[in-house]
């Protein structure tokens, strides 16, 4: 699988990897239906946009982790930090959410493949901007963009903030994987550090 980079837009794989393998039983504890119907091929794909490129790492290549930006089919949620995507900029078959404000990590082995175009580096420098405005790393907004869609309905506004708790939920199935690699990288540590000291006592 190529290397995904930034500003591109990736399908969500819908066959979840990672070190720790959940079970049928846990999925569902810990998916919402939301994420049970995606996962069940009952639900449209999902697509997020790549924000920073996973980095080499080389013990754990098959467990890269990349930074991905949450997109949403559910264009009527658009607000001051959910912003309208064009087909025209996108390549796809119909409009995107950018969901400026939720960044997170995911295992590239979750991501099916790259789809549409390439968001230009324009593009995608405002998305951030957008997000790191929200999240009180900068001051003021750059200039908008003619081409990406804003609204001024604020993220207080109840309906946008059900929707976001929505994508929350929903973003598990990326995040979650992360969690049991970290544990999974957690685990090998101590075993490994078990190993080395029974070899030291056998040696001595």
């Amino acid at each position: 699988m190529p290397t995904p980079q930034p500003g591109e837009i990736w399908e969500v794989s819908r066959l979840v990897q990672s070190p720790l393998e959940f079970s049928s039983k846990e999925q569902q504890i810990f998916y919402s239906s939301s994420v049970q119907r995606f996962l069940a091929k009952n639900s449209p794909p999902r697509y997020v946009m790549i924000v920073k490129e996973p980095e080499p790492v080389i013990e754990t290549q098959e467990w890269l982790i990349v930074s991905v930006m949450m997109f949403s089919l559910k264009t009527d949620f658009i607000s001051d930090v959910d912003l309208l995507i064009p087909t025209k900029i996108s390549g796809l078959y119909q409009d995107l959410l950018a969901e400026t404000w939720h960044i997170i990590p995911a295992l590239t082995c979750n991501l099916l493949r790259s789809v549409g175009k390439r968001i230009s580096r324009q593009i995608y420098d405002y998305l951030l901007a957008v997000g790191d405005y929200y999240h009180g790393l900068i001051d003021e907004l750059p200039p908008e963009i003619s081409e990406i869609h804003r609204s001024l309905s604020a993220t207080k506004d109840s309906k946008t903030q059900y929707f976001h708790e929505q994508e929350e939920a929903w973003s598990d199935v990326l995040t979650l994987p992360v969690a049991a690699y970290h544990t999974y990288l957690k685990s090998k540590k101590f075993t490994d550090a078990v190993l080395d000291e029974a070899l030291n006592l056998e040696q001595d």
